[in-house]
Protein backbone atom coordinates (compact mmCIF):
# COMPACT_ATOMS: atom_id res chain seq x y z
CA UNK A 1 0.00 0.00 0.00
CA UNK A 2 2.39 2.64 0.82
CA UNK A 3 4.34 1.86 -2.83
CA UNK A 4 1.08 2.14 -4.37
CA UNK A 5 0.49 5.46 -2.95
CA UNK A 6 4.06 6.77 -3.61
CA UNK A 7 3.85 5.98 -7.13
CA UNK A 8 0.49 8.08 -7.34
CA UNK A 9 1.74 10.54 -5.31
CA UNK A 10 4.81 11.02 -7.66
CA UNK A 11 2.56 11.14 -10.74
CA UNK A 12 0.56 13.38 -9.28
CA UNK A 13 3.91 15.35 -8.50
CA UNK A 14 4.78 15.46 -12.04
CA UNK A 15 1.03 16.26 -13.32
CA UNK A 16 1.73 19.43 -11.04
CA UNK A 17 4.72 20.58 -12.21
CA UNK A 18 3.79 20.06 -15.68
CA UNK A 19 0.43 22.49 -15.20
CA UNK A 20 2.58 25.25 -13.45
CA UNK A 21 5.03 25.39 -16.54
CA UNK A 22 2.18 25.61 -18.96
CA UNK A 23 0.90 28.47 -16.41
CA UNK A 24 4.17 30.38 -16.29
CA UNK A 25 4.49 30.57 -20.20
CA UNK A 26 2.53 33.13 -21.92
CA UNK A 27 3.03 31.92 -25.41
CA UNK A 28 0.85 29.10 -27.30
CA UNK A 29 1.60 26.15 -28.62
CA UNK A 30 3.52 26.66 -31.53
CA UNK A 31 5.54 29.38 -30.51
CA UNK A 32 8.59 29.69 -29.04
CA UNK A 33 8.91 30.34 -25.50
CA UNK A 34 10.25 33.41 -23.81
CA UNK A 35 13.57 32.38 -22.42
CA UNK A 36 14.18 29.86 -25.59
CA UNK A 37 13.59 32.64 -28.28
CA UNK A 38 15.84 35.09 -25.89
CA UNK A 39 18.32 32.53 -26.78
CA UNK A 40 17.92 32.41 -30.19
CA UNK A 41 18.03 36.28 -30.88
CA UNK A 42 21.18 36.66 -29.01
CA UNK A 43 22.65 34.64 -32.11
CA UNK A 44 20.65 35.82 -34.53
CA UNK A 45 21.80 39.55 -33.22
CA UNK A 46 25.71 37.81 -33.22
CA UNK A 47 25.45 36.72 -36.80
CA UNK A 48 24.11 39.65 -38.10
CA UNK A 49 27.57 41.23 -36.70
CA UNK A 50 29.35 38.19 -38.18
CA UNK A 51 27.84 39.45 -41.53
CA UNK A 52 28.14 43.02 -41.11
CA UNK A 53 31.97 42.75 -39.99
CA UNK A 54 32.74 40.21 -42.82
CA UNK A 55 31.13 40.95 -46.00
CA UNK A 56 33.16 39.31 -48.31
CA UNK A 57 32.78 35.92 -46.45
CA UNK A 58 28.62 36.76 -46.64
CA UNK A 59 28.26 38.29 -49.82
CA UNK A 60 25.61 36.45 -51.29
CA UNK A 61 22.58 35.45 -50.22
CA UNK A 62 23.45 31.50 -49.24
CA UNK A 63 26.06 32.01 -47.21
CA UNK A 64 23.65 34.26 -45.50
CA UNK A 65 21.02 31.56 -45.05
CA UNK A 66 23.49 29.25 -43.85
CA UNK A 67 24.61 31.19 -41.40
CA UNK A 68 21.16 32.09 -39.85
CA UNK A 69 20.12 27.92 -40.65
CA UNK A 70 23.08 27.53 -37.87
CA UNK A 71 21.53 29.36 -35.50
CA UNK A 72 18.09 27.38 -35.95
CA UNK A 73 20.15 24.32 -35.70
CA UNK A 74 21.63 25.37 -32.86
CA UNK A 75 18.04 26.00 -30.75
CA UNK A 76 16.23 23.08 -32.63
CA UNK A 77 14.07 25.05 -34.35
CA UNK A 78 13.06 25.33 -37.65
CA UNK A 79 12.79 28.62 -39.61
CA UNK A 80 9.26 28.85 -39.96
CA UNK A 81 8.74 28.49 -36.29
CA UNK A 82 11.04 31.39 -35.92
CA UNK A 83 8.84 33.43 -38.31
CA UNK A 84 6.04 32.14 -36.75
CA UNK A 85 7.13 33.39 -33.73
CA UNK A 86 8.48 36.41 -34.81
CA UNK A 87 4.67 37.31 -36.13
CA UNK A 88 2.74 36.28 -32.71
CA UNK A 89 5.23 38.39 -30.19
CA UNK A 90 4.98 41.20 -33.22
CA UNK A 91 1.23 41.53 -31.49
CA UNK A 92 2.59 41.41 -27.89
CA UNK A 93 5.23 44.00 -28.06
CA UNK A 94 5.29 44.42 -24.38
CA UNK A 95 6.51 40.99 -24.09
CA UNK A 96 8.80 41.15 -27.27
CA UNK A 97 10.50 44.36 -25.78
CA UNK A 98 11.39 41.97 -22.53
CA UNK A 99 12.34 38.98 -24.75
CA UNK A 100 14.70 41.49 -26.62
CA UNK A 101 15.98 43.76 -24.00
CA UNK A 102 17.09 40.69 -22.11
CA UNK A 103 18.52 39.62 -25.31
CA UNK A 104 20.58 42.93 -25.98
CA UNK A 105 21.02 43.03 -22.85
CA UNK A 106 23.29 39.72 -23.06
CA UNK A 107 24.88 40.95 -26.55
CA UNK A 108 26.25 44.06 -24.91
CA UNK A 109 27.45 41.91 -21.85
CA UNK A 110 29.46 40.03 -24.13
CA UNK A 111 30.75 43.17 -25.76
CA UNK A 112 32.08 44.54 -22.75
CA UNK A 113 33.70 41.89 -21.81
CA UNK A 114 36.25 42.36 -24.67
CA UNK A 115 36.60 46.09 -23.73
CA UNK A 116 35.78 49.18 -25.99
CA UNK A 117 36.24 49.06 -30.02
CA UNK A 118 38.01 51.92 -31.39
CA UNK A 119 37.39 52.63 -35.34
CA UNK A 120 40.23 52.09 -37.85
CA UNK A 121 42.55 54.95 -38.08
CA UNK A 122 43.62 53.57 -41.35
CA UNK A 123 40.93 51.87 -43.01
CA UNK A 124 41.53 49.87 -46.51
CA UNK A 125 40.37 53.00 -48.99
CA UNK A 126 40.91 51.03 -52.36
CA UNK A 127 37.58 48.32 -51.63
CA UNK A 128 34.27 49.31 -53.55
CA UNK A 129 32.55 49.07 -50.10
CA UNK A 130 33.46 49.06 -46.92
CA UNK A 131 31.72 49.29 -43.38
CA UNK A 132 33.42 51.74 -41.47
CA UNK A 133 31.46 51.72 -37.87
CA UNK A 134 33.68 50.30 -35.46
CA UNK A 135 31.69 51.53 -32.20
CA UNK A 136 29.16 49.70 -30.42
CA UNK A 137 25.96 48.12 -32.86
CA UNK A 138 23.90 48.04 -30.12
CA UNK A 139 22.36 51.22 -27.97
CA UNK A 140 19.02 52.17 -25.76
CA UNK A 141 17.24 55.11 -25.22
CA UNK A 142 15.62 55.70 -21.94
CA UNK A 143 13.39 57.93 -20.61
CA UNK A 144 15.56 57.33 -17.31
CA UNK A 145 18.11 59.09 -18.03
CA UNK A 146 18.99 62.93 -18.72
CA UNK A 147 20.46 62.92 -21.87
CA UNK A 148 19.45 60.63 -24.77
CA UNK A 149 21.95 61.14 -27.56
CA UNK A 150 24.62 58.88 -29.16
CA UNK A 151 27.41 61.15 -30.50
CA UNK A 152 30.33 59.30 -33.67
CA UNK A 153 33.03 60.56 -34.99
CA UNK A 154 35.88 59.59 -37.67
CA UNK A 155 38.80 60.86 -38.61
CA UNK A 156 41.01 58.63 -40.56
CA UNK A 157 44.17 59.30 -41.13
CA UNK A 158 44.02 58.98 -44.56
CA UNK A 159 41.07 61.09 -46.21
CA UNK A 160 38.42 59.26 -47.90
CA UNK A 161 38.57 58.85 -51.55
CA UNK A 162 37.37 61.84 -54.06
CA UNK A 163 33.45 61.52 -54.61
CA UNK A 164 32.76 58.89 -51.62
CA UNK A 165 29.30 57.94 -51.18
CA UNK A 166 28.11 57.11 -47.24
CA UNK A 167 25.37 55.52 -45.95
CA UNK A 168 24.40 54.92 -42.61
CA UNK A 169 22.12 52.66 -41.21
CA UNK A 170 20.43 50.95 -38.21
CA UNK A 171 17.57 49.16 -37.19
CA UNK A 172 15.18 50.81 -34.61
CA UNK A 173 12.74 49.02 -32.06
CA UNK A 174 10.23 49.94 -29.25
CA UNK A 175 8.92 53.05 -31.10
CA UNK A 176 4.74 53.15 -30.03
CA UNK A 177 2.13 55.89 -31.18
CA UNK A 178 2.63 57.63 -27.75
CA UNK A 179 6.13 58.39 -28.61
CA UNK A 180 5.79 62.66 -28.65
CA UNK A 181 8.92 63.04 -30.58
CA UNK A 182 10.86 61.23 -33.02
CA UNK A 183 14.41 60.04 -32.91
CA UNK A 184 16.50 62.54 -34.40
CA UNK A 185 19.51 61.42 -36.40
CA UNK A 186 22.42 63.57 -38.15
CA UNK A 187 24.99 61.97 -40.61
CA UNK A 188 28.07 64.90 -41.44
CA UNK A 189 30.69 64.62 -43.81
CA UNK A 190 33.39 67.07 -44.16
CA UNK A 191 35.22 67.61 -47.28
CA UNK A 192 37.44 70.90 -47.71
CA UNK A 193 35.56 73.82 -46.96
CA UNK A 194 32.04 72.21 -47.33
CA UNK A 195 29.97 70.07 -45.08
CA UNK A 196 27.36 67.35 -46.42
CA UNK A 197 24.46 67.01 -44.17
CA UNK A 198 21.74 64.37 -44.09
CA UNK A 199 18.98 64.58 -41.36
CA UNK A 200 16.00 61.92 -40.42
CA UNK A 201 13.18 62.19 -37.88
CA UNK A 202 12.55 58.35 -37.30
CA UNK A 203 8.76 57.85 -35.72
CA UNK A 204 8.28 54.14 -36.79
CA UNK A 205 9.72 50.78 -36.39
CA UNK A 206 12.17 48.65 -38.69
CA UNK A 207 15.57 49.86 -40.37
CA UNK A 208 16.01 53.33 -41.68
CA UNK A 209 19.06 54.30 -43.62
CA UNK A 210 20.32 58.30 -44.92
CA UNK A 211 22.79 59.10 -47.87
CA UNK A 212 25.50 61.57 -47.92
CA UNK A 213 27.62 61.94 -51.59
CA UNK A 214 30.23 63.95 -52.03
CA UNK A 215 31.48 66.20 -54.91
CA UNK A 216 33.70 63.38 -57.28
CA UNK A 217 36.34 66.56 -56.71
CA UNK A 218 36.71 66.55 -52.87
CA UNK A 219 37.92 63.75 -50.19
CA UNK A 220 36.16 63.70 -47.23
CA UNK A 221 38.35 64.11 -43.79
CA UNK A 222 35.38 63.23 -41.67
CA UNK A 223 32.17 61.57 -41.15
CA UNK A 224 30.41 62.69 -37.84
CA UNK A 225 26.79 62.81 -36.41
CA UNK A 226 24.30 61.85 -33.82
CA UNK A 227 21.19 60.34 -32.65
CA UNK A 228 18.98 61.71 -29.59
CA UNK A 229 16.41 61.76 -28.44
CA UNK A 230 14.22 65.09 -26.71
CA UNK A 231 13.92 64.71 -22.92
CA UNK A 232 9.92 65.62 -23.26
CA UNK A 233 9.28 61.91 -25.21
CA UNK A 234 8.90 60.57 -21.70
CA UNK A 235 5.63 58.61 -23.02
CA UNK A 236 8.12 55.54 -24.09
CA UNK A 237 9.35 52.62 -22.09
CA UNK A 238 12.75 52.04 -24.27
CA UNK A 239 13.59 52.64 -27.68
CA UNK A 240 16.18 50.08 -29.14
CA UNK A 241 18.72 50.29 -31.73
CA UNK A 242 20.88 47.71 -33.48
CA UNK A 243 22.62 46.77 -36.48
CA UNK A 244 24.39 50.24 -37.12
CA UNK A 245 26.56 50.43 -40.65
CA UNK A 246 27.68 53.35 -41.76
CA UNK A 247 29.30 52.04 -45.97
CA UNK A 248 31.83 53.77 -47.61
CA UNK A 249 30.97 53.44 -51.19
CA UNK A 250 33.83 54.32 -53.60
CA UNK A 251 33.34 56.93 -56.91
CA UNK A 252 31.36 54.94 -59.10
CA UNK A 253 30.50 52.02 -57.42
CA UNK A 254 27.23 50.68 -57.21
CA UNK A 255 25.61 51.59 -53.88
CA UNK A 256 23.32 49.43 -52.31
CA UNK A 257 19.91 50.65 -49.98
CA UNK A 258 17.51 49.61 -48.00
CA UNK A 259 14.96 52.64 -48.64
CA UNK A 260 16.55 55.93 -47.50
CA UNK A 261 14.62 57.97 -45.03
CA UNK A 262 17.29 61.08 -44.65
CA UNK A 263 17.49 63.94 -46.12
CA UNK A 264 20.54 65.36 -47.85
CA UNK A 265 21.91 68.63 -47.67
CA UNK A 266 25.31 70.03 -48.01
CA UNK A 267 26.46 73.59 -46.05
CA UNK A 268 29.94 75.51 -47.39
Amino acid sequence: MPVFRKKYSDVGFTLLCMLLLMACSRTPKGVIPEKKMRDVLVDMQIAEVMITLNPADFSGLEEKKALYQSVFNKHRVTEAEYDSSQVWYGKQLDVYMQVYKSAIDEVNSRIAMLGNVLPESTPDLNRDSLDIWNFRRYYTLSPSVSTNAIRFDMKPDAAYSSGSTFVFGMQVWGVTPQLTQPVEVRLCASSDDTTYVASALIRRNGYHEMLIRVSPLKKTQRVYGYIRLDAKATTYHKIYLDQFRLIKYRYGSPVQTEGIAGREESKN
